[in-house]
């Protein structure tokens, strides 16, 4: 995809954002990162989100990116948090509805797959740490 240096970077700024005023949810000094990779025959769409956290002004907010990975592409996705419990984060696997959610570890590789039923429907997943 040739616009993949710009999806890393929005995760970078998305995510790799953490505000001063969080105080919910662990948040690292240096940041945390993985690899998502596609290891089906179709594009997929999803999100990374942190924990959420309260800002100074008492609302709370998260850090979300969202991604669209071809088959067989790669895009590396980093954070500083805040965190859930273990420094994970949501992972959430959509076309217009969610699919499947996990919380996962920003570490190594997050393969993104996909697998049919017997009943002939198509199910996208992820191996969360």
């Amino acid at each position: 995809m040739k616009n993949s240096p710009f999806i890393i970077l929005g995760f970078a700024l998305i995510l790799g954002l953490s505000p001063l005023s969080a105080y919910a949810g662990d948040v690292s000094p240096f940041e945390e990162c993985a690899t998502l990779r596609n290891m089906s025959d179709q594009s997929i769409i999803g999100v990374i989100r942190t924990a959420p956290f309260k800002t100074t002004t008492g609302t709370v907010q998260r850090h979300e990116g969202t991604f669209r990975l071809e088959p067989d592409q790669a895009a590396q996705v980093c954070s500083t948090g805040p965190f859930y419990d273990g420094y994970k984060v949501e992972l959430v696997l959509r076309t217009i509805i969610p699919l499947f959610s996990c919380k996962t570890r920003l570490s190594g590789d997050i393969m993104l797959r996909k697998t049919t039923t017997k009943e002939g429907f198509t199910k996208l997943y992820a191996d969360c740490k």
